[in-house]
């Protein structure tokens, strides 16, 4: 029997794993009679015995779309984080209004004077009488690492700033992932880690989606243009767009009407559940 390998975005090969694909069906919430098809579908576009991660990306979302939109949505989230960084609102600013969302006070690209030197913090984060400083690391591609070196200096700063300014504890914070090495560096200093699939149950995915902080990229029913225009106008979450009134709908002329009123109802099925 063939083996069936997968093509990684590195280049490496691996076997291809339908474990794998029906872990990220199960993530995003695609109920189980379905599961079948989609990988029935999957398998059925292999040609010969190779297929790359993006393709079985593309057809799984392709084929959710038609079957279970809302997965198909929830499946776009990593891309969607990514596109963020294209259209000028940066990571850091989608963070803090997370974490405003669960009570913190945040400050954004801060200049704080050390006992040795001066340093640039991406976010502070205070709540309940504590302070901690984020390193935030955007990567635009997907396939990017945080390395040992970041964890290093992360914490170095963490150092020069905490009795002066009465820092707690210091985060890092990335789209993608960390090398193993910066993981270890990190957990010896007990320093806080968000990123893409760790730690393993409150990850990136569980801190936008538990509060339902979309962002916007993730609907496909708006054309880039018209993402990048209501990022302009502040309109950077699904939340804002789906509690926009009729008055408020009136006033994005550069949006097509059938494509804001699909978009408000992806994001109306995101929102409720």
């Amino acid at each position: 029997m063939m083996t069936l390998k997968v093509v990684k975005r590195n280049g490496e090969l691996e076997p291809y794993s339908e474990e794998k694909v029906i872990h990220t069906m199960n993530r995003v919430g695609v109920p189980p009679n379905i599961q079948p098809d989609v990988l029935s579908h999957v398998r059925d576009q292999f040609k010969g015995d190779y297929i790359t991660t993006d393709e079985i990306f593309k057809h799984v979302f392709e084929y959710l779309k038609k079957i279970d939109k809302k997965a198909s949505l929830r499946l776009n989230l990593r891309r969607a984080i990514t596109d963020l960084g294209p259209t000028g609102f940066p990571f850091e600013k989608y963070l803090a209004r997370i974490f405003q969302d669960q009570g913190y006070k945040t400050t954004v690209d801060a200049h704080l004077k050390g006992e040795c030197v001066n340093h640039e913090v991406d976010i502070i984060l205070e709540k309940d009488g504590k302070r901690d400083i984020v390193e935030v690391k955007f990567h635009n591609d997907l396939q990017g690492k945080t390395d040992l070196h970041v964890a290093l200096y992360t914490y170095a700063r963490y150092l020069d700033l905490k009795t002066k300014h009465q820092i707690d504890n210091v985060w890092i914070i990335t789209n993608t992932k960390l090398s193993q090495d910066a993981v270890i560096y990190a957990q010896c200093k007990n320093m806080k880690i968000l990123a893409w699939n760790y730690p393993s149950e409150n990850h990136l995915q569980h801190f936008v989606e538990s509060p339902k902080m979309y962002p916007i990229t993730i609907l496909t029913d708006l054309t880039r243009e018209e993402k990048l225009r209501l990022i302009d106008d502040n309109l950077v979450l699904c939340r804002d767009l789906f509690a926009l009134s009729e008055q408020e709908v009136e006033s994005f002329p550069y949006v097509k009407r059938s494509h804001l009123a699909r978009a408000r109802e992806n994001a109306r099925l995101l929102l409720n559940s």
